[in-house]
């Protein structure tokens, strides 16, 4: 019998040793192509040939893509504060009594700002922890 793993198109040969068994298999794959250390494996019979299909399971980084993606829009406090401080400028009303009165807002803008920066190191660090895995979609 004749073995051979289909991986992103290609066809590469097997010992029979290692592709009898699914973690023996993964094994030996994973050295050369990591993203397929946990991968499903599906295998056909044709004559005297067994293709074993591998195929990736979706890692944590689409999790945290999709927590992103959910997240709701809101432009930036401190951007629409700025703004706000900008048409006080504009208008001559930039005085010590309009900016005493902007000060919660600010504050406000401050803390929230800093949250968003927590939040957003946070996933770009769990991002950057994350195996790399090819797309399965074509190149345009």
């Amino acid at each position: 019998m004749k073995y051979i793993a289909i991986i992103e198109g290609q066809e590469i040969p097997l010992d029979e040793a290692i592709a009898q068994d699914d973690n023996t298999l993964k094994t030996a794959i994973s050295v050369y192509f990591p993203e397929y250390a946990n991968a499903e494996i599906e295998r056909q019979t044709t004559d005297d040939t067994i293709s074993i299909r591998l195929v990736k399971k979706a890692g944590t980084k689409g999790s945290q893509f999709r927590g992103l993606k959910n997240s709701f829009e809101e432009i930036n406090p401190a951007l629409k504060l700025g703004w706000q401080i900008k048409l006080l400028e504009i208008n001559s009303q930039i005085n010590l009594e309009n900016l005493i009165t902007l000060q919660p807002e600010i504050d406000k803008a401050i803390k929230l700002g800093q949250s968003w920066e927590t939040y957003s190191e946070k996933v770009a660090q769990s991002l950057k922890q994350q195996p790399a895995i090819t797309s399965n979609y074509p190149v345009l």
